[in-house]
């Protein structure tokens, strides 16, 4: 492998309505959107697998202009979430549909080969399981995002997490498994999130990833590694599991475990200052 990592991230794009206590906002967003731009703004050959409605194009050009190759698979809908932060913990957060765009298929995902795959939907049902095989077969690093497996959407709309039924049987294929302080509490019950790195390395991924609001936690199944974030803000909130996962993995082509860890740490820290994906050190 040369030293430009090859990441290619799969999934929703949407149309993001935030809501803080202080303000409301309308901006491109979806984890791909997010984790692409800032594996890009770090140096990577960053490629975008999405879907997304022809009209709103123009919506998602921040993608192509950040250095991003950007495949638009057509839906005639667009994804849109709201998202409400009703307080100053930004592992809490409301979450209601507006809009879905249409679900992957085999013919989407059959032909991707790229160095790491990150499969980052926004919620489940986007991604079927069945495809993680066919994605598996085109990468030497698989990554998976929980909320594309945990997040499901009601007939009102509203977003809600629930147990992964098939967990066990599709973990196994992750490299990499990203998860926030809700969703291992909703993955293992546990509310400890050393205990519950523990439990969703059991699981069968070789890495776990956890965001938490006071930093990351990093757990291969020998050791556990940890870096805290510094401060941020609440509207710079919305991404910052994506940002920290592309900052994380693009860190792995290169350093240990720690060090990769701490870049992550250091890199979302930034990124959580503003809205919007990850502009790159000289903007901060």
């Amino acid at each position: 492998m040369d030293d430009l990592l090859r990441i290619t991230f799969v999934g929703h794009v949407s149309k993001d309505i935030n809501k803080t206590p202080a303000d409301t906002k309308t901006i491109p967003g979806g984890g791909v959107l997010y984790g692409s731009i800032a594996a890009a703004r770090l140096g990577a050959e960053s490629i975008a697998v999405t879907k997304f409605a022809r009209e709103d194009e123009h919506l998602f050009e921040i993608i192509p202009q950040s250095g991003v190759v950007l495949q638009r698979l057509d839906s005639r809908t667009t994804t849109s979430i709201e998202n409400i932060y009703k307080s100053s913990n930004s592992d809490e957060r409301e979450s209601r549909v507006i809009s879905l765009a249409e679900s992957f298929k085999k013919s989407d995902v059959e032909d991707i080969k790229s160095e790491a795959i990150v499969i980052n939907p926004l919620w489940h049902g986007e991604f079927p399981e069945r495809l993680l095989s066919v994605v598996r077969e085109g990468t030497d690093l698989l990554i998976g995002d929980a909320q594309g497996f945990l997040r499901n959407v009601k007939e009102d709309g509203k977003m809600v997490y629930t147990i992964w039924e098939e967990r066990f049987e599709y973990m196994k294929m992750f490299d990499i498994f990203k998860v926030d302080a809700k969703e291992a509490r909703t993955l293992t019950g546990k509310t400890d999130i050393l205990e519950a790195c523990k439990e969703i390395r059991e699981m069968g991924v070789k890495i776990v990833l956890l965001t938490h609001k006071n930093g990351i936690c990093v757990y291969n199944g020998q050791r556990m590694y940890g870096a805290p974030f510094r401060t941020w803000t609440l509207e710079g909130r919305t991404g910052r599991g994506d940002t920290c996962t592309a900052a994380f993995v693009v860190g792995l082509k290169k350093h240990p475990l720690q060090k990769a860890t701490e870049l992550a740490a250091r890199i979302t820290s930034e990124k959580m200052q503003y809205a919007g994906p990850y502009l790159g050190q000289n903007h901060v």
